[in-house]
């Protein structure tokens, strides 16, 4: 919208839509700037897509990682991602994110309650030139919940099937105890601990207020912005945005039962998380990926994006695909509803498992990373059939557990009965029930299980890169942590189809953050970040945390703009070409 004069209900320095840990993180850094700042959720909750992720974020070269032993440079994060990223790499927007991520996780960090501590991660191709077998991904610390107060409620919760009775959260770190709780007394003591802790947490909360990963991350944010006094409606969806003169000065929020006018003296942020659930939009811009599942939050559906093309903003079209990729499997209710399971960590990748195609044969490396599997199924036309299967042995689902089931079920029959999984007694039974040729799938089998003797994936090469070995291997499997065979039935196959996590393709943008037109020229005053952002990585997947890292640092660089006072980035400037809309 444009208005000569406009009569404002509002005012704040910086306006962001977005509540995630894109808009989150520009809050904070606008307010350590001394900048007013105001937060619209469009939802009755916060933290989006990020509250129910696993928080991790990629940056190279941090503080952290460096105090961890970390043997990096920002040239060595700076080859690995030309080798990555290929022809979709842009100078632009790489350099931004690797100059200023030490500084933006550093001042994240500084004086507030936010706090990532560096893990020992593999990038996810660390074989390759540049890659790492550890140093550039970072985990948020868990977090109390109660420190909060009312606010707590104002949270979104962890996805609840990822809760243990309905409530308690439990993540990675503290897996490994419920799953063993009497391999130690001291592993003992804090599985009572944590169920004791909970016991109380539901006298007062709805949830168990000791929460980790992207949880623990949006709550630590949340309690920093509140302490730093910046503004939030929740409740508070975007409808347009305003400009004057070509620049943006605002915008038109719904809040309290009535639109508003906000004005932004500074700079507008979006931050609303792109469109995983916009069918218009995944059609419109990735026609040659189709799918109708992701694992983002619902209330992604683009608003942002479409906001700021209503004024001019162009799409930034270069890169490899519209996802990033996540296959999930789905849960079909009893009314007709279904439900989307992500895969899972307890299973993926492990040994003992393959995935095969409809012809039985396998497609992929099963311990790459959930995007490869993902991008593999689209190029290889797994996709095109809309899915492929898991195949396993019934002990194999007893031990890891697999999609939605959880390890140690004494009875597989209600996930049999629903049709979330099929079983049978031998692999050419289990093939004619999913669809699969027989022969396909033994003679697949009959190789996978000579692998997994020898050691040697021959298709491949299972086991190989040291994100498979490390962080998905076992080591009580020999001679390849990533193999082991396929023989006693019942054998167990479960359905997966293709999904993201979210979206890769967004608004055009250049390395300060700021939205470009189809002429390639800033729009004054309005900025993205997030996934409204064309992502830095071009759709490509280097590491652990490669969704909230860029946040993060483009939040930064975002303020960091905007608290220059500039109206524009001069044109000698504008971003190198890329194909936009």
């Amino acid at each position: 919208m444009t208005v000569g004069n406009v009569s404002w209900d509002h005012e704040t320095d910086v306006l962001v839509f977005g509540s995630g840990v894109a808009g989150f993180s520009t809050a904070i850094f606008a307010r350590k700037r001394g900048l007013d700042v105001l937060v619209c959720e469009k939802m009755p909750v916060v933290g989006g897509t990020t509250a129910t992720s696993g928080g991790f974020a990629w940056v190279p070269n941090t503080l952290q990682s460096k105090a961890g032993g970390a043997v990096d440079s920002v040239e060595n994060a700076r080859t690995y991602l030309r080798h990555e990223l290929g022809e979709y790499y842009r100078a632009d927007l790489v350099d931004a994110f690797l100059e200023a991520g030490p500084e933006a996780m550093a001042t994240l960090q500084d004086g507030t309650d936010v706090a990532f501590d560096y893990v020992k991660w593999p990038d996810y191709h660390a074989d390759q030139v540049g890659g790492v077998s550890a140093g550039r991904t970072h985990e948020p610390r868990r977090f109390d919940g109660r420190l909060l107060g009312k606010d707590f409620e104002l949270l979104r919760p962890p996805i609840r099937r990822l809760m243990l009775l309905g409530g308690m959260s439990i993540d990675k770190r503290k897996v490994d105890d419920f799953l063993n709780p009497f391999k130690s007394v001291r592993g003992f003591l804090r599985v009572l601990g944590a169920f004791g802790r909970y016991a109380l947490d539901r006298t007062r909360y709805s949830r168990g207020t000791d929460i980790g990963a992207g949880n623990a991350l949006v709550a630590r944010l949340f309690l920093t912005l509140r302490k730093l006094q910046g503004g939030l409606w929740v409740s508070a969806p975007l409808v347009e945005l305003i400009s004057e003169e070509g620049r943006v000065v605002g915008a038109v929020v719904e809040h309290e039962g009535r639109r508003k006018r906000v004005r932004a003296r500074q700079g507008v942020v979006l931050a609303t998380g792109g469109f995983p659930h916009n069918a218009k939009m995944r059609e419109e811009l990735g026609p040659r990926h189709p799918h109708d599942r992701s694992v983002g939050w619902e209330a992604n559906v683009g608003e942002g994006i479409n906001a700021a093309r209503r004024i001019g903003g162009a799409i930034d079209h270069a890169v490899c695909g519209p996802g990033l990729w996540q296959p999930s499997s789905v849960l079909r209710h009893p009314d007709g509803s279904e439900e989307t399971i992500l895969y899972g960590y307890l299973d993926r990748g492990k040994p003992g498992i393959i995935a095969v195609d409809a012809h039985g044969r396998r497609f992929v490396n099963e311990s790459n990373s959930y995007h490869d599997i993902g991008e593999a199924m689209f190029r290889n036309g797994v996709a095109q059939g809309n899915h492929f299967h898991f195949i396993c042995e019934r002990k194999f689902v007893w031990k890891r557990g697999l999609g939605l089931i959880r390890p140690f079920r004494l009875s597989l029959a209600p996930y049999v009965k629903s049709g979330y999984i099929a079983m049978d007694d031998t692999l050419e039974g289990l093939a004619r029930k999913i669809g699969v040729d027989p022969a396909g799938l033994l003679e697949t089998v009959r190789k996978h299980n000579d692998y997994a003797r020898t050691g040697v994936d021959l298709e491949f090469r299972r086991g190989t890169n040291p994100f498979n070995s490390i962080l998905l291997g076992d080591p009580a499997c020999k001679p390849n942590p990533n193999l082991a065979p396929i023989t006693q039935g019942p054998f167990v196959a479960l359905r997966m189809y293709p999904s993201t996590l979210g979206t890769a393709i967004g608004l055009a943008a250049n390395g300060h953050s700021q939205v470009l037109d189809a002429s390639q020229q800033p729009i004054p005053g309005l900025y993205a970040c997030g996934q409204d952002m064309s992502h830095v990585m071009r759709g490509f997947y280097p590491g652990g945390g490669i969704n909230i890292g860029p946040a993060i640092v483009f939040a930064f660089v975002a303020v960091r703009h905007i608290g220059t006072g500039q109206a524009a980035q001069p044109a000698a400037q504008a971003a190198e070409p890329a194909a936009v809309a």
